[in-house]
C-alpha cells in the first residue's frame, strides 16, 4: 500500500467544515475537492462558508442538491479515499466500491457500541459515564465497518448534551489531527469491529420524549439532559398543556408523594416527586411557545402533573 493522493472530502455543517480545515491543514496537496450539500435552507447552513474556502484555497466545491447527484459527482472524481464527516444521505454499492480506500466516515460512539441512531442520546440516558466517537470504513451494513480511530470524553454530572456535543467535536478534530497523515502513508490498518459486543440504537421520534414520572430521580434527569438542546426536549403535561423540560436538576433526599405531583415551589426550581420517593427540580421549562424559568411559569398554571396524559404527536425522525 502506498501513499493516498486524491481525497475528496465529503460533508457539511461546522463540524464538516473544521474538518476539512484541519485536512487542509495538514496535506493540501492531497485534498482534490469538496463534495457537500446544498443545504441553504437549512438553520444550520455554512454553504456559505464552505464556498468562502473553497475560493480562498483553489479547492473544487461541488454542492449536491439530491443523493443521486452526490453519487455522480463521487464517480466523477476518482477519488483515492473519502473522508465523512456530516453527510445525511445514504452512499449507495457502486459508488462505495469506486473508491480504491473506502470512505472513512464519523460515528458518535465508541463502536461497536451503540450502532444506528440517536446515539448519543441513548448512552446519556442510560448513565454511561464515557462517550466517544470511532472513525470507521463506511460499508452497506449499519456502521459495522473497521475501525481507523477512536477517542473518547468523560460525561460529567451536569453535563447536558450541548455540552457532550461541544466534547465530542472537539475530539473529533484531535483524532484527525494525531491520525489523518498517518492513514495517507497508509500506516493505520484499520481494526475489525468486535462485532460480538455490538449494541444498537432505535431512531428516536418527539414522543419519545414523554417523561414517566414512575422512573427513578436519577433516570428522569439523565432523560431530560440527553434530549435537551439542540434536540426536541423531553417533556410532561401541566393539565392539559405540554410542557418541555430543558434544564433540572436531582434533589436527592426522600421525598414521599405520588410521582408527577408538583411538591414545591421555590426561589430555587420547581419540585416535582418521581418514582424513587426523591425529586427532580425543574429550572428551565417552555410552555406554550415560551421558554424561561420554571418557577415563573409554574406559579401562573393551576394544576399538577399528576400523570402522563397520552397525545397525539406528529412522529418525526430525530
Amino acid at each position: 500500500m502506498g501513499k493516498i493522493k486524491r481525497v475528496l472530502f465529503i460533508g457539511s455543517k461546522h463540524l464538516g467544515l473544521e474538518a476539512l480545515k484541519k485536512m487542509y491543514s495538514l496535506s493540501p496537496d492531497s485534498l482534490i475537492g469538496i463534495l457537500t450539500i446544498d443545504d441553504s435552507n437549512d438553520t444550520r447552513s455554512v454553504l456559505n462558508d464552505f464556498q468562502h474556502f473553497s475560493n480562498q484555497n483553489a479547492l473544487i466545491l461541488h454542492a449536491a442538491k439530491n443523493r443521486k447527484e452526490s453519487e455522480k459527482i463521487l464517480l466523477e472524481s476518482k477519488p483515492d479515499l473519502c473522508i465523512v464527516v456530516g453527510w445525511y444521505w445514504l452512499i449507495g454499492k457502486e459508488a462505495l466500491d469506486s473508491v480504491p480506500y473506502g470512505l472513512i466516515g464519523v460515528h458518535n460512539s465508541l463502536l461497536p457500541k451503540y450502532r444506528g441512531g440517536a446515539p448519543l442520546i441513548w448512552p446519556i440516558i442510560n448513565n454511561e459515564k464515557k462517550v466517544g466517537i470511532s472513525f470507521f470504513s463506511i460499508t452497506q451494513r449499519m456502521d459495522e465497518g473497521n475501525i481507523w480511530a477512536q477517542g473518547s470524553v468523560s460525561v460529567g454530572e451536569q453535563d447536558y448534551i450541548s455540552d457532550i456535543l461541544k466534547k465530542l467535536d472537539e475530539k473529533i478534530i484531535q483524532v484527525l489531527q494525531d491520525n489523518y497523515l498517518q492513514i495517507l502513508d497508509s500506516k493505520i490498518t484499520p481494526v475489525e469491529q468486535e462485532h460480538e459486543l455490538a449494541t444498537y440504537c432505535a431512531q428516536r421520534f418527539p414522543g419519545d420524549g414523554n417523561i414517566n414520572w414512575n422512573k427513578s430521580a436519577r433516570d428522569i434527569y439523565n432523560f431530560i439532559r440527553a434530549q435537551s438542546t439542540p434536540y426536541p426536549g423531553a417533556f410532561t403535561y401541566f393539565g392539559s398543556q405540554e410542557l418541555k423540560i430543558w434544564r433540572a436538576r436531582i434533589f436527592d433526599k426522600t421525598y414521599y408523594g405520588t410521582p408527577g405531583q408538583v411538591a414545591r415551589i421555590s426561589s430555587d426550581g420547581v419540585y416535582v416527586i418521581c418514582g424513587d420517593h426523591k425529586a427532580i427540580i425543574l429550572e428551565e421549562v417552555e410552555l406554550g411557545g415560551k421558554r424561561g424559568n420554571a418557577v415563573e411559569f409554574i406559579k401562573s398554571i393551576k394544576g399538577r402533573m399528576c400523570s402522563i396524559i397520552a397525545a397525539s404527536i406528529t412522529d418525526k425522525k430525530i
